[in-house]
């Protein structure tokens, strides 16, 4: 049976599909009755840095997330007298991440495998701006362990799993993962502990989100490295 009634979020149904601390997540992420959300536009600002050593960089951004499918990412960044603007996005199983100063002249672009597999756990990571994507509808599969939630979901063929901390009201504290990736000492991909915790939330709409967060690689460890603190400006959701 659909957690679905009439493309509205119905709790009633959810409560036989998915474990109990799951339900509370998804209660407090999602207004019952809500309208389900396939895309979600966000726009957000904060600080970005690429390595341990280098300063933060003021950045402005904007997203779009399709439901279990795909990301674009467009942001600009100021390095002292430089505008550097960032392109990423993932569809149909192809990442490509693009970086142009003043937003004409191409200074980098990467693409391939490693990229897509990466840009696979960034697309459930990110979304938890559109917590409709973690009903089972979307082929979210959930389950408990001890205190913890475990979320599988499929993107393009492949599993992505991430551990979800989440608290007595449903409010999600802490997401982590393994996510792969070349902040290795070599440069070669490798699978990395990644961590995104909530420091505030807010509603929009019918649905209430992290709005407030950092995230870091190597989460966990002595060698953990927080590179991105944001702050969600606004989010429209849409069918």
């Amino acid at each position: 049976m659909s957690s679905l009634s009439q493309g509205k979020f119905d709790p009633e149904t959810l409560a036989k599909r998915v474990p109990p601390t799951a339900l509370r997540y998804l209660i407090h992420a999602i207004r019952p009755g809500a309208t389900l959300a396939r895309r979600a536009e966000i726009t957000f600002h904060g600080f970005v840095r690429l390595k341990p050593r280098l300063p933060w960089l003021s950045f402005r951004g904007r997203e779009t997330i399709e439901a279990g499918r795909s990301f674009h990412v467009t942001a600009r960044a100021s390095l002292g007298p430089l505008l550097v603007t960032t392109r990423d996005w993932y569809e149909q199983g192809v990442a490509t991440a693009q970086v142009r100063l003043f937003g004409l002249i191409p200074v980098m672009s990467r693409h391939g495998p490693d990229l897509a597999r990466s840009a696979r756990g960034r697309l459930v990571v990110e979304s938890t701006w559109l917590p409709s994507s973690f009903l089972p509808e979307f082929g979210a599969h959930w389950s408990e362990e001890g205190s913890l939630l475990q979320l599988t979901m499929s993107i393009d063929n492949e599993d992505v799993r991430v551990t979800m901390r989440v608290e007595s009201d449903g409010l999600l504290r802490e997401l982590s993962l393994q996510r792969w990736s070349d902040l290795t000492d070599d440069g070669s991909y490798a699978w990395i502990p990644f961590a995104s915790h909530t420091e505030e939330e807010r509603t929009f709409g019918d649905y209430t989100v992290p709005s407030r967060l950092r995230a870091s690689w190597w989460a966990g460890t002595d060698r953990e490295f927080e590179f991105f603190r944001a702050v969600v400006d606004t989010i429209h959701y849409s069918p």
